[in-house]
């Protein structure tokens, strides 16, 4: 029955169109049969639930004995983009990772850091490249002297966790901000020689023994927009390096490097072959402050030719992505 297609939709994806539906391996006429019967609606070139197509959604959702949350407010273009994104990277890019291996994803995630920066707080444009200038604010040197272990020495020391930051906060003034990333990679290799370490408490971001792929689409971005996001990662992995799970953030339990990668992903090739111009030029100075991190960028169009995924995410890394600053580039 096409009105089982009616599934599909949830609080991360609200918003489907027959490409997407087709990925998820649903009839893709169905979201038409479903529209004309007054079950699904128009919206940001995709379909959304009506209020009865919700009333049916959850109606078939407790007959299955599926759990339901209701949907909650979002913007129709974003979502179908995060929807077409995500299944593409799904099914596209690779099948999975190692043996044993788990991803990880999360759609139209936001993350907190402090302490917020204004742009020009942020970052500022020196000689024709953008360059960071956050580590100079008062704020920062505040925080990293209350703050100063991390790396793998600071292994066995306590972990000030989101106690010592709040506590900071309320001396400093400073204040929480947030980024959000269209789509978010954990990679968990070798899932079971993992799975019996211990799980640090203050892990609340999920960092510990995982490669992290934070995906920000660039097509709905100003280049002013795209710089912020950046260095509001950048003071995200600050707050990991030295709050959260010191001693764990680059490197994991077996002391391997963990990946930090911005993956910028365009609509088109055009598209990508300008953004890998204008952001490669800036150079490692879009990472130095954060080292080690890695920027890369994809495409919707890259994706959809890919007709044979990669076995893991490295593979595709390596070979389906355009590099554009490396934290071993010099090496």
């Amino acid at each position: 029955m096409s009105e089982q297609t009616l599934l599909l939709y949830e609080e991360k994806f609200p918003c489907w169109d027959e490409e997407t539906a087709a990925l998820a391996g649903e009839d893709a006429a169905s979201l038409a049969e479903l529209a004309e019967q007054g079950l699904l609606a128009e919206a940001g070139n995709g379909y959304v639930l009506t209020a009865a197509g919700e009333k049916m959604r959850v109606k078939l959702a407790r007959e299955s004995f599926l759990p339901v949350s209701p949907i909650g407010e979002f913007n129709a273009e974003k979502a179908l983009w995060n929807n077409r994104f995500y299944h593409l990277m799904d099914c596209r890019a690779f099948t999975g990772l190692f043996p044993m291996g788990l991803k990880e994803y999360t759609v139209d995630e936001t993350l907190p850091f402090a302490p917020e920066l204004s742009r020009k707080e942020l970052w500022t444009r020196e000689g024709g490249k953008t360059r960071y200038i956050w580590p100079e604010h008062k704020l920062v040197k505040s925080f990293l002297k209350r703050f100063p272990d991390w790396g793998m020495a600071s292994r066995g020391k306590p972990v000030p966790g989101q106690a010592a930051l709040d506590e900071w906060r309320a001396e400093s003034g400073a204040k929480v901000g947030t980024v959000n990333f269209n789509l978010v990679l954990r990679g968990r290799y070798d899932f079971q020689a993992y799975r019996e370490l211990e799980r640090l408490p203050d892990d609340i971001f999920h960092i510990k023994d995982a490669d992290r792929f934070f995906f920000l689409r660039t097509s709905d971005k100003t280049p002013e927009e795209i710089y912020d996001a950046i260095g509001k990662l950048h003071l995200f992995m600050l707050d990991q390096r030295r709050v959260y799970v010191p001693g764990y953030a680059d490197d994991d339990s077996m002391d391997q490097e963990n990946w930090t990668i911005l993956v910028l992903a365009a609509d088109t090739e055009a598209e990508l072959e300008e953004v890998r111009a204008r952001y490669s030029a800036d150079g490692q100075n879009l990472i130095e402050p954060a080292m080690p991190m890695y920027i890369i960028g994809t495409s919707v169009e890259r994706l959809r030719r890919m007709r044979e995924p990669k076995a893991n995410y490295y593979d595709w890394f390596g070979e389906d992505t355009v590099h554009i600053v490396r934290a071993d580039e010099n090496i």
